[in-house]
Protein backbone atom coordinates (compact mmCIF):
# COMPACT_ATOMS: atom_id res chain seq x y z
CA UNK A 1 0.00 0.00 0.00
CA UNK A 2 1.36 3.36 -0.99
CA UNK A 3 1.63 6.36 1.23
CA UNK A 4 -1.52 7.79 -0.36
CA UNK A 5 -3.60 4.80 0.77
CA UNK A 6 -6.06 5.72 3.49
CA UNK A 7 -5.87 3.49 6.52
CA UNK A 8 -8.45 2.93 9.25
CA UNK A 9 -5.98 4.26 11.73
CA UNK A 10 -6.00 7.60 9.90
CA UNK A 11 -9.72 8.19 10.75
CA UNK A 12 -10.16 10.23 13.91
CA UNK A 13 -11.86 8.31 16.67
CA UNK A 14 -13.83 10.01 19.49
CA UNK A 15 -11.68 9.12 22.42
CA UNK A 16 -12.61 12.07 24.59
CA UNK A 17 -9.58 13.96 23.35
CA UNK A 18 -9.57 17.50 22.00
CA UNK A 19 -10.16 16.12 18.56
CA UNK A 20 -13.85 15.56 19.35
CA UNK A 21 -14.45 19.11 20.78
CA UNK A 22 -16.32 20.61 17.79
CA UNK A 23 -18.94 17.83 17.84
CA UNK A 24 -19.42 17.93 21.60
CA UNK A 25 -19.52 21.72 21.53
CA UNK A 26 -22.32 21.67 19.00
CA UNK A 27 -24.18 19.19 21.13
CA UNK A 28 -23.70 21.38 24.19
CA UNK A 29 -24.97 24.41 22.35
CA UNK A 30 -28.01 22.44 21.27
CA UNK A 31 -28.80 21.37 24.85
CA UNK A 32 -28.19 24.89 26.16
CA UNK A 33 -30.46 26.30 23.50
CA UNK A 34 -33.18 23.82 24.39
CA UNK A 35 -32.88 24.72 28.08
CA UNK A 36 -32.85 28.45 27.35
CA UNK A 37 -35.84 28.15 25.04
CA UNK A 38 -37.64 26.13 27.65
CA UNK A 39 -36.86 28.75 30.29
CA UNK A 40 -38.17 31.51 28.04
CA UNK A 41 -41.35 29.57 27.30
CA UNK A 42 -41.78 28.79 30.99
CA UNK A 43 -41.16 32.40 31.91
CA UNK A 44 -43.62 33.62 29.32
CA UNK A 45 -46.11 31.10 30.57
CA UNK A 46 -45.56 32.14 34.16
CA UNK A 47 -45.82 35.80 33.20
CA UNK A 48 -49.09 35.17 31.39
CA UNK A 49 -50.49 33.22 34.33
CA UNK A 50 -49.41 35.81 36.90
CA UNK A 51 -50.63 38.74 34.84
CA UNK A 52 -53.93 36.96 34.32
CA UNK A 53 -54.54 36.91 38.06
CA UNK A 54 -56.84 39.76 39.14
CA UNK A 55 -55.16 42.53 41.17
CA UNK A 56 -56.42 43.04 44.71
CA UNK A 57 -57.54 46.41 46.10
CA UNK A 58 -58.90 45.44 49.53
CA UNK A 59 -61.30 47.59 51.55
CA UNK A 60 -60.95 47.91 55.31
CA UNK A 61 -64.58 48.52 56.28
CA UNK A 62 -68.02 47.25 55.27
CA UNK A 63 -70.09 49.86 57.13
CA UNK A 64 -72.67 52.03 55.37
CA UNK A 65 -73.57 55.68 55.88
CA UNK A 66 -76.86 55.64 57.77
CA UNK A 67 -79.71 57.78 56.36
CA UNK A 68 -80.03 61.18 58.01
CA UNK A 69 -76.61 61.10 59.68
CA UNK A 70 -75.31 64.02 57.62
CA UNK A 71 -78.27 66.25 58.49
CA UNK A 72 -76.21 67.61 61.35
CA UNK A 73 -73.50 66.98 63.89
CA UNK A 74 -73.27 66.99 67.65
CA UNK A 75 -71.66 70.21 68.86
CA UNK A 76 -69.46 70.59 71.93
CA UNK A 77 -70.82 72.66 74.77
CA UNK A 78 -69.27 76.17 74.61
CA UNK A 79 -67.49 75.59 77.91
CA UNK A 80 -65.68 72.66 76.25
CA UNK A 81 -65.12 74.17 72.80
CA UNK A 82 -66.21 77.21 70.83
CA UNK A 83 -67.62 76.47 67.39
CA UNK A 84 -67.67 78.94 64.48
CA UNK A 85 -68.82 79.22 60.88
CA UNK A 86 -68.48 82.01 58.35
CA UNK A 87 -71.29 83.27 56.15
CA UNK A 88 -71.57 85.86 53.41
CA UNK A 89 -73.76 88.92 53.96
CA UNK A 90 -74.58 92.05 51.98
CA UNK A 91 -71.66 93.78 53.70
CA UNK A 92 -69.22 90.87 53.36
CA UNK A 93 -68.19 87.84 55.45
CA UNK A 94 -69.20 87.60 59.09
CA UNK A 95 -68.59 85.04 61.83
CA UNK A 96 -71.28 82.99 63.55
CA UNK A 97 -70.81 81.62 67.04
CA UNK A 98 -72.53 78.33 66.19
CA UNK A 99 -75.23 77.13 68.57
CA UNK A 100 -76.90 74.40 66.49
CA UNK A 101 -76.42 72.15 63.45
CA UNK A 102 -79.40 70.03 62.40
CA UNK A 103 -81.64 69.47 59.42
CA UNK A 104 -78.80 70.47 57.13
CA UNK A 105 -78.81 73.97 58.65
CA UNK A 106 -76.39 75.85 60.88
CA UNK A 107 -77.64 78.28 63.53
CA UNK A 108 -75.55 80.83 65.37
CA UNK A 109 -75.11 84.31 66.73
CA UNK A 110 -73.69 86.90 64.33
CA UNK A 111 -70.62 88.18 66.18
CA UNK A 112 -70.55 91.43 64.23
CA UNK A 113 -74.11 92.24 65.20
CA UNK A 114 -73.64 91.03 68.76
CA UNK A 115 -70.53 93.13 69.46
CA UNK A 116 -70.99 96.14 67.18
CA UNK A 117 -67.59 95.38 65.64
CA UNK A 118 -67.06 93.69 62.28
CA UNK A 119 -65.66 90.17 62.67
CA UNK A 120 -64.79 88.42 59.41
CA UNK A 121 -62.56 85.62 60.75
CA UNK A 122 -62.88 83.53 63.95
CA UNK A 123 -59.15 83.69 64.76
CA UNK A 124 -59.26 87.49 64.80
CA UNK A 125 -62.50 87.42 66.79
CA UNK A 126 -60.91 85.13 69.37
CA UNK A 127 -57.92 87.44 69.80
CA UNK A 128 -60.21 90.46 70.15
CA UNK A 129 -62.86 89.03 72.47
CA UNK A 130 -61.25 86.08 74.27
CA UNK A 131 -62.65 82.69 75.21
CA UNK A 132 -64.87 83.77 78.11
CA UNK A 133 -66.64 86.52 76.17
CA UNK A 134 -67.27 84.27 73.19
CA UNK A 135 -68.62 81.54 75.45
CA UNK A 136 -70.94 84.08 77.03
CA UNK A 137 -72.29 85.11 73.62
CA UNK A 138 -72.82 81.49 72.57
CA UNK A 139 -74.80 80.51 75.68
CA UNK A 140 -76.92 83.67 75.88
CA UNK A 141 -80.33 82.44 74.74
CA UNK A 142 -81.67 86.01 74.57
CA UNK A 143 -79.47 86.92 71.63
CA UNK A 144 -80.96 86.79 68.12
CA UNK A 145 -79.66 84.04 65.87
CA UNK A 146 -79.29 83.42 62.16
CA UNK A 147 -79.95 80.08 60.47
CA UNK A 148 -78.38 79.22 57.11
CA UNK A 149 -78.06 76.15 54.92
CA UNK A 150 -74.85 74.37 55.79
CA UNK A 151 -74.09 74.21 52.08
CA UNK A 152 -73.93 78.03 51.94
CA UNK A 153 -71.18 78.64 54.49
CA UNK A 154 -67.79 79.98 53.43
CA UNK A 155 -64.43 78.46 54.33
CA UNK A 156 -64.44 78.52 58.12
CA UNK A 157 -61.26 80.63 58.30
CA UNK A 158 -59.51 83.13 56.03
CA UNK A 159 -55.90 82.09 55.67
CA UNK A 160 -52.82 81.93 53.44
CA UNK A 161 -51.67 79.18 51.04
CA UNK A 162 -48.55 77.71 52.69
CA UNK A 163 -49.45 74.84 54.99
CA UNK A 164 -47.93 71.59 56.31
CA UNK A 165 -48.63 67.92 55.63
CA UNK A 166 -47.80 64.90 57.76
CA UNK A 167 -47.31 61.47 56.20
CA UNK A 168 -47.95 57.98 57.61
CA UNK A 169 -48.79 59.14 61.13
CA UNK A 170 -50.97 56.10 61.89
CA UNK A 171 -49.46 52.62 62.24
CA UNK A 172 -52.01 50.87 60.00
CA UNK A 173 -51.45 53.39 57.22
CA UNK A 174 -47.69 52.86 57.58
CA UNK A 175 -48.32 49.16 56.96
CA UNK A 176 -50.47 49.63 53.86
CA UNK A 177 -48.00 52.15 52.43
CA UNK A 178 -44.90 50.21 53.64
CA UNK A 179 -43.37 53.31 55.24
CA UNK A 180 -42.25 52.85 58.82
CA UNK A 181 -42.17 56.37 60.27
CA UNK A 182 -43.94 59.73 59.93
CA UNK A 183 -42.52 62.62 57.91
CA UNK A 184 -43.42 66.21 56.96
CA UNK A 185 -43.75 68.15 53.70
CA UNK A 186 -45.10 71.52 52.50
CA UNK A 187 -48.78 71.49 51.54
CA UNK A 188 -49.40 74.42 49.21
CA UNK A 189 -52.62 75.99 47.95
CA UNK A 190 -55.86 77.68 48.87
CA UNK A 191 -58.31 75.88 51.10
CA UNK A 192 -61.73 75.16 49.62
CA UNK A 193 -65.08 75.14 51.39
CA UNK A 194 -67.10 72.18 52.57
CA UNK A 195 -69.22 71.86 49.41
CA UNK A 196 -66.68 72.60 46.67
CA UNK A 197 -66.73 70.01 43.84
CA UNK A 198 -63.41 68.54 42.77
CA UNK A 199 -62.38 68.00 39.15
CA UNK A 200 -61.25 64.45 38.41
CA UNK A 201 -58.53 65.72 36.08
CA UNK A 202 -57.19 64.23 32.86
CA UNK A 203 -55.85 60.85 33.89
CA UNK A 204 -53.97 60.30 37.12
CA UNK A 205 -55.22 58.37 40.15
CA UNK A 206 -57.26 60.56 42.51
CA UNK A 207 -57.24 59.45 46.14
CA UNK A 208 -58.74 60.78 49.39
CA UNK A 209 -57.29 61.20 52.91
CA UNK A 210 -59.34 62.30 55.91
CA UNK A 211 -57.17 64.32 58.31
CA UNK A 212 -57.46 66.42 61.44
CA UNK A 213 -56.26 69.95 60.77
CA UNK A 214 -54.36 71.74 63.55
CA UNK A 215 -54.57 75.50 63.08
CA UNK A 216 -52.09 77.99 64.53
CA UNK A 217 -53.99 80.77 66.33
CA UNK A 218 -50.82 82.86 66.45
CA UNK A 219 -47.19 82.48 65.37
CA UNK A 220 -45.64 79.42 67.04
CA UNK A 221 -41.88 79.25 67.68
CA UNK A 222 -39.54 77.34 69.94
CA UNK A 223 -39.65 80.34 72.25
CA UNK A 224 -43.46 80.43 72.49
CA UNK A 225 -43.61 76.66 72.97
CA UNK A 226 -46.73 74.56 72.51
CA UNK A 227 -49.62 77.05 72.51
CA UNK A 228 -52.44 77.17 75.02
CA UNK A 229 -55.01 77.36 72.23
CA UNK A 230 -55.07 75.71 68.81
CA UNK A 231 -57.87 75.73 66.28
CA UNK A 232 -59.15 72.46 64.84
CA UNK A 233 -60.67 71.73 61.43
CA UNK A 234 -61.82 68.73 59.46
CA UNK A 235 -59.77 68.43 56.25
CA UNK A 236 -59.30 66.19 53.24
CA UNK A 237 -55.82 65.79 51.73
CA UNK A 238 -56.50 64.78 48.12
CA UNK A 239 -53.64 63.09 46.25
CA UNK A 240 -52.71 62.33 42.65
CA UNK A 241 -51.20 58.90 43.32
CA UNK A 242 -49.91 58.41 39.77
CA UNK A 243 -47.92 61.62 39.95
CA UNK A 244 -46.69 60.66 43.41
CA UNK A 245 -45.39 57.20 42.47
CA UNK A 246 -43.70 58.78 39.45
CA UNK A 247 -41.76 61.21 41.66
CA UNK A 248 -41.10 59.40 44.93
CA UNK A 249 -37.68 58.00 45.75
CA UNK A 250 -38.37 54.36 46.73
CA UNK A 251 -35.11 54.03 48.64
CA UNK A 252 -35.86 57.11 50.75
CA UNK A 253 -39.62 57.41 51.13
CA UNK A 254 -39.56 59.54 54.28
CA UNK A 255 -37.64 62.20 52.36
CA UNK A 256 -41.13 62.92 50.92
CA UNK A 257 -40.01 63.65 47.36
CA UNK A 258 -43.08 64.18 45.17
CA UNK A 259 -45.52 64.69 48.03
CA UNK A 260 -45.79 68.45 47.69
CA UNK A 261 -46.44 68.23 43.94
CA UNK A 262 -48.98 65.41 44.15
CA UNK A 263 -50.93 67.01 47.02
CA UNK A 264 -50.90 70.69 46.07
CA UNK A 265 -53.09 70.88 42.99
CA UNK A 266 -56.11 73.22 42.82
CA UNK A 267 -58.96 71.95 44.99
CA UNK A 268 -56.74 69.50 46.90
CA UNK A 269 -57.35 71.09 50.33
CA UNK A 270 -61.02 70.64 51.27
CA UNK A 271 -61.97 71.93 54.71
CA UNK A 272 -64.97 71.44 56.97
CA UNK A 273 -67.85 73.82 57.48
CA UNK A 274 -66.90 74.59 61.10
CA UNK A 275 -63.89 75.92 63.00
CA UNK A 276 -63.44 74.76 66.60
CA UNK A 277 -61.37 76.30 69.41
CA UNK A 278 -61.37 73.97 72.43
CA UNK A 279 -60.77 75.15 75.98
CA UNK A 280 -58.30 72.26 76.33
CA UNK A 281 -57.30 71.39 72.79
CA UNK A 282 -54.87 68.62 73.67
CA UNK A 283 -57.61 66.64 75.40
CA UNK A 284 -60.32 67.54 72.90
CA UNK A 285 -58.62 66.34 69.73
CA UNK A 286 -57.84 62.95 71.25
CA UNK A 287 -61.55 62.22 71.73
CA UNK A 288 -62.54 62.87 68.12
CA UNK A 289 -63.54 60.27 65.53
CA UNK A 290 -63.25 61.22 61.85
CA UNK A 291 -65.10 59.22 59.19
CA UNK A 292 -64.85 59.25 55.39
CA UNK A 293 -67.41 57.61 53.09
CA UNK A 294 -67.27 57.04 49.33
CA UNK A 295 -70.70 56.60 47.73
CA UNK A 296 -72.10 55.70 51.15
CA UNK A 297 -69.42 53.12 52.03
CA UNK A 298 -67.13 53.75 54.99
CA UNK A 299 -63.52 53.86 53.81
CA UNK A 300 -61.63 55.53 56.68
CA UNK A 301 -62.12 56.03 60.41
CA UNK A 302 -59.51 58.11 62.22
CA UNK A 303 -58.95 58.30 65.96
CA UNK A 304 -56.37 61.07 66.47
CA UNK A 305 -55.47 59.56 69.83
CA UNK A 306 -53.77 56.80 67.78
CA UNK A 307 -51.39 59.13 65.93
CA UNK A 308 -47.75 58.01 66.05
CA UNK A 309 -46.60 61.61 66.53
CA UNK A 310 -49.13 63.31 68.76
CA UNK A 311 -50.05 66.91 67.96
CA UNK A 312 -47.38 68.56 70.16
CA UNK A 313 -44.73 66.31 68.58
CA UNK A 314 -45.86 67.28 65.07
CA UNK A 315 -45.49 70.94 66.07
CA UNK A 316 -42.04 70.33 67.57
CA UNK A 317 -40.88 68.39 64.48
CA UNK A 318 -42.09 71.23 62.25
CA UNK A 319 -40.20 73.86 64.21
CA UNK A 320 -37.03 71.75 64.15
CA UNK A 321 -36.97 71.02 60.39
CA UNK A 322 -34.63 73.95 59.61
CA UNK A 323 -33.80 75.18 56.11
CA UNK A 324 -34.66 72.01 54.20
CA UNK A 325 -36.64 72.50 50.98
CA UNK A 326 -38.96 70.42 48.79
CA UNK A 327 -39.59 70.66 45.07
CA UNK A 328 -42.78 72.41 44.03
CA UNK A 329 -42.92 72.24 40.25
CA UNK A 330 -39.27 73.15 39.91
CA UNK A 331 -39.23 75.69 42.74
CA UNK A 332 -37.54 74.89 46.06
CA UNK A 333 -39.96 75.62 48.91
CA UNK A 334 -39.37 75.35 52.68
CA UNK A 335 -41.68 73.57 55.10
CA UNK A 336 -42.68 76.93 56.57
CA UNK A 337 -42.09 80.32 54.91
CA UNK A 338 -39.71 81.25 57.72
CA UNK A 339 -37.73 78.37 59.28
CA UNK A 340 -38.68 77.78 62.89
CA UNK A 341 -41.96 79.74 62.67
CA UNK A 342 -45.44 78.27 62.20
CA UNK A 343 -47.30 81.39 61.17
CA UNK A 344 -50.80 82.30 62.30
CA UNK A 345 -53.44 80.59 60.17
CA UNK A 346 -51.17 77.73 59.12
CA UNK A 347 -53.02 74.41 58.94
CA UNK A 348 -51.04 71.31 59.87
CA UNK A 349 -52.68 68.23 58.41
CA UNK A 350 -51.79 65.64 61.01
CA UNK A 351 -51.92 62.45 58.93
CA UNK A 352 -54.45 59.93 57.63
CA UNK A 353 -55.39 56.45 58.90
CA UNK A 354 -55.67 53.24 56.90
CA UNK A 355 -58.26 52.81 54.18
CA UNK A 356 -57.02 54.99 51.32
CA UNK A 357 -57.23 53.45 47.85
CA UNK A 358 -53.45 53.26 47.51
CA UNK A 359 -51.53 50.19 48.65
CA UNK A 360 -47.88 49.45 48.07
CA UNK A 361 -47.44 46.96 45.18
CA UNK A 362 -48.46 43.46 46.26
CA UNK A 363 -46.53 40.24 45.61
CA UNK A 364 -48.09 39.72 42.19
CA UNK A 365 -47.22 43.26 41.07
CA UNK A 366 -43.68 42.95 42.39
CA UNK A 367 -43.13 39.70 40.50
CA UNK A 368 -44.50 41.19 37.30
CA UNK A 369 -42.39 44.29 37.81
CA UNK A 370 -39.30 42.14 38.22
CA UNK A 371 -40.06 40.05 35.14
CA UNK A 372 -40.78 43.12 32.98
CA UNK A 373 -37.61 44.82 34.18
CA UNK A 374 -35.47 41.76 33.36
CA UNK A 375 -37.19 41.17 30.02
CA UNK A 376 -36.53 44.77 28.98
CA UNK A 377 -32.92 44.61 30.18
CA UNK A 378 -33.72 47.42 32.62
CA UNK A 379 -35.00 49.83 30.00
CA UNK A 380 -38.66 49.94 31.11
CA UNK A 381 -37.97 51.67 34.45
CA UNK A 382 -35.18 53.10 36.57
CA UNK A 383 -35.28 50.16 38.97
CA UNK A 384 -37.16 46.96 39.77
CA UNK A 385 -39.17 48.87 42.38
CA UNK A 386 -40.14 51.50 39.82
CA UNK A 387 -41.16 48.71 37.44
CA UNK A 388 -43.43 47.24 40.13
CA UNK A 389 -44.98 50.68 40.71
CA UNK A 390 -45.68 50.94 36.98
CA UNK A 391 -47.50 47.60 37.16
CA UNK A 392 -49.52 48.93 40.11
CA UNK A 393 -50.55 52.06 38.20
CA UNK A 394 -51.53 49.97 35.17
CA UNK A 395 -53.62 47.64 37.34
CA UNK A 396 -55.29 50.55 39.13
CA UNK A 397 -56.34 52.18 35.87
CA UNK A 398 -57.68 48.88 34.53
CA UNK A 399 -59.62 48.16 37.73
CA UNK A 400 -61.07 51.69 37.97
CA UNK A 401 -60.75 51.71 41.75
CA UNK A 402 -59.70 55.33 42.18
CA UNK A 403 -62.10 58.27 42.34
CA UNK A 404 -63.95 59.23 39.17
CA UNK A 405 -66.68 61.63 38.05
CA UNK A 406 -69.95 60.94 39.85
CA UNK A 407 -68.36 59.74 43.09
CA UNK A 408 -69.58 61.41 46.28
CA UNK A 409 -67.30 61.65 49.29
CA UNK A 410 -68.66 62.54 52.72
CA UNK A 411 -66.18 63.40 55.46
CA UNK A 412 -67.57 64.08 58.94
CA UNK A 413 -66.82 64.21 62.64
CA UNK A 414 -69.09 65.06 65.54
CA UNK A 415 -67.68 68.04 67.40
CA UNK A 416 -65.75 69.15 64.31
CA UNK A 417 -67.75 69.45 61.07
CA UNK A 418 -68.56 67.96 57.67
CA UNK A 419 -67.29 68.03 54.07
CA UNK A 420 -69.33 67.02 51.02
CA UNK A 421 -67.28 66.52 47.84
CA UNK A 422 -68.68 65.68 44.41
CA UNK A 423 -66.09 64.44 41.90
CA UNK A 424 -66.85 66.04 38.54
CA UNK A 425 -65.43 65.70 35.05
CA UNK A 426 -62.90 68.32 34.10
CA UNK A 427 -59.26 69.24 33.78
CA UNK A 428 -57.14 70.28 36.71
CA UNK A 429 -53.83 72.13 36.74
CA UNK A 430 -50.95 70.26 38.33
CA UNK A 431 -49.84 73.49 39.99
CA UNK A 432 -51.77 75.67 42.44
CA UNK A 433 -51.62 79.44 41.91
CA UNK A 434 -49.89 80.64 45.09
CA UNK A 435 -50.35 84.36 44.51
Amino acid sequence: MTSSTIRDTDIPVDTGSSGSFPRRHRKGLTVTGIIAAGAVVASLGSYAVIRGLPPEFPLVYAEKLEPGVTDGITLAEPATALTFARIDTETGPTVLAVTGYSGGRITGVDLSAATGTVHTDPISAFHTLGYAALEGIAVDASRPTLTVDASDVLTAIDTHKHHIGTGTNYVEHQEEATIDEPYLFPKLGAITDSNEPLAAGDGGLLDYEVELGLVAMDDITAETGIPEHMGLMLTNDWTDRELLVDQIEPDNLTDAAGFTNSKSQPGFFSTGDLFVIPADWQSYYRELELDLYVNGDLRQRAHPSDMVWDAPTVIEKTLAIGNRTWDSDGVAVPLTPEPGIITRGTIIQSGTPEGVVYRAPDTRQRILGFMEYIASFGTNAESIVDSALEVYVRDAHAAGVYLKPGDEIVTRADGLGQIFTQIVAGSRSETEDLR
